[in-house]
């Protein structure tokens, strides 16, 4: 199998006990399912555990979320499963994780989910020094599983061709939110849908951008990020949802109009403690295109997966202004730390975009 590895994934390590946001709290742990038909059949004392800390609701297997957060979390912050028994018995996520695998049939892609503080330290390094993402090619064995259904190599290399110019583009100094690849991402839709030559990116420019105003943002966060949960799933994080609803929760229902102006001061803040707050959200949209774009070969979603990555990035930058507004400055480490915790909570962002 032909394998491409983006060039941070080579670079990371896992920064065990001394992770700022651990991976082992915050989130559901699932369970694949030859892992789960092991647990069920482990005898001993250790089988009995293994099955009390075992929840299935629906079509997921899961760990039992605890306050502390997975049951087999130590005080020490590491997995104690993986001391006492190796990752013979782990989940293939926490094996994983925070590697993306990508199984696309013809090849397999493997990045870097940003969920994760360490890759969300390497990917902030290569931003703000201006280093290229590459992706290096070598051939082996995989053990992960085909990640689509679709055989259509000739679309395949299109979405490989179309990505690269949209990287292309953003290089040449066009912003993530520039109407032109909304509007690239409209045509390439309907193409599909006409079976249709599909277009370039290269062919679009505009200087226009796709506005994020305070009543999108509003539908983004309470119709797709926000929920209560969030209270005890992720402290940090709703925190940070705490301030942005008693800033903005009254312009729901009120004048737009004011929302707006606090909004734009607000990301106008940002930029005093990230000057190159422009560039950043550039190269972020730019490692979305790397990890989330050629989920377009499954479901021909061109605009729902160019809008969703403006979405993101628009409402990081909402994040990260929310935490920095007493602050003089951000550290790198203290931008990688907010990545991290919103990026687990980013996906749901996806329930909201039909009504954008």
């Amino acid at each position: 199998m032909l394998i491409k590895r983006i060039s941070i994934l080579n670079e990371f390590r896992c920064t065990g006990a001394d992770c700022t946001f651990n991976c082992c709290r915050g989130w559901k742990v699932p369970i694949d399912h030859d892992m789960y038909m092991k647990y069920l059949n482990e005898k001993g004392f250790f089988g009995t555990l293994l099955r009390c800390s075992i929840e299935k609701k629906d079509e997921l297997v899961a760990f039992r979320s605890t306050l502390h957060g997975c049951p087999f979390w130590g005080f020490d912050h590491l997995c104690t499963m993986q001391k006492k028994h190796g990752t013979e018995y782990m989940p293939a996520i926490c094996i994983q994780f925070p590697r993306q695998l990508y199984n696309l049939a013809f090849f397999c892609e493997e990045t870097l989910y940003l969920a994760c503080p360490e890759a969300a330290r390497l990917f902030l390094m290569r931003a703000f020094e201006n280093k290229p993402f590459e992706f290096t090619v070598c051939e082996g064995h995989v053990s992960y599983k085909v990640n689509t259904t679709n055989d259509d190599r000739e679309f395949l290399d299109y979405l490989l061709k179309s990505r690269d110019e949209l990287v292309s583009v953003l290089k040449n100094g066009a912003r993530f939110d520039s109407l032109a690849i909304v509007q690239y991402g409209r045509d390439a839709q309907n193409a599909c849908l006409a079976q249709s030559p599909l277009p370039s990116p290269l062919e679009y420019t505009s200087k226009e951008q796709y506005q994020i105003n305070i009543d999108k943002m509003n539908t983004l966060f309470y119709n797709g990020f926000y929920h209560p949960s969030l209270r005890t799933l992720s402290p940090f994080l709703y925190k940070l949802c705490k301030k942005y609803i008693r800033r903005f929760g009254l312009f729901r229902q009120t004048n737009s109009s004011v929302g707006n102006k606090k909004l734009t001061a607000l990301k106008e803040s940002l930029y005093e403690k990230i000057p190159g707050l422009d560039n950043l959200l550039n190269r972020y949209y730019e490692y979305y295109l790397y990890t989330d774009f050629l989920d377009t070969f499954e479901d021909y979603s061109f605009s729902k997966h160019l809008l969703y990555g403006i979405a993101k990035a628009h409402m990081l930058w909402l994040f990260l202004a929310l935490y920095a507004e007493h602050k003089k400055q951000l550290s790198t480490d203290e931008i990688a730390k907010v990545i991290a915790v919103y990026e687990r909570r980013a996906p749901q962002i996806e329930d909201a975009l039909k009504q954008l």
